[in-house]
């Protein structure tokens, strides 16, 4: 397996551990109280319970439903993106992805996601941008250190690349054997 396959199959390990966590969203952030947000709340709900369950044909017509109700909604979008990215649209899920960074700029699974994508597109470094975005919006969150750390170190940066991965492993050790599978040392 070549160097690239491996990081891509790194990458998509890093997606499958986080996305069923982002796909829990509290439906309470949808927006204020009111009969309009509740109904979206509920919409939204129910279109995660869909995806959870695989029937996203369902799921993308009740994230729809949320848009029509609110348009500015980061968490449709952002599962509109993930269903196109499960199905393998790359095109879509982008677009999802983006529209929903462009409803929230610092919406961190939005942008960790969308660093995937563009990574795949070949576009290292608007990856790197990507995951350093997603770390300012929660520098916890281990996968986003993880690809970048990859990333760094296929640009040559080498020292600064193992950083990011041991940061990643250190907030989850279950990292570790990607990391080692990577050759890159653990302190």
């Amino acid at each position: 397996m070549g160097t690239r396959a491996i990081q891509r199959s790194a990458l998509l390990r890093a997606i499958g551990a986080g996305s069923a966590v982002l796909l829990t969203l509290t439906v309470a952030a949808c927006g204020s109280s009111g009969s309009s947000s509740d109904n979206a709340a509920t919409t939204l709900q129910k279109g995660i319970d869909e995806t959870n369950a695989g029937n996203f044909d369902a799921a993308k017509k009740d994230f729809q439903k949320v848009l029509d109700q609110d348009p500015q909604n980061k968490y449709a979008y952002y599962n509109l993106g993930y269903i196109a990215q499960t199905e393998g649209d790359r095109a879509e899920a982008e677009k999802q992805y983006r529209l929903s960074i462009a409803s929230d700029p610092a919406y961190g699974p939005a942008l960790y996601n969308l660093g995937i994508e563009v990574a795949a597109d070949g576009d290292k470094q608007g990856a790197i941008d990507l995951y350093r975005r997603a770390i300012a919006a929660n520098a916890l969150d281990a996968g986003a250190h993880f690809n970048l750390g990859l990333l760094l170190r296929e640009t040559g940066k080498k020292v600064e690349g193992n950083s990011e991965v041991q940061t990643a492993v250190r907030l989850n050790p279950n990292l570790a054997a990607s990391a080692k599978a990577q050759h890159i040392p653990i302190k």
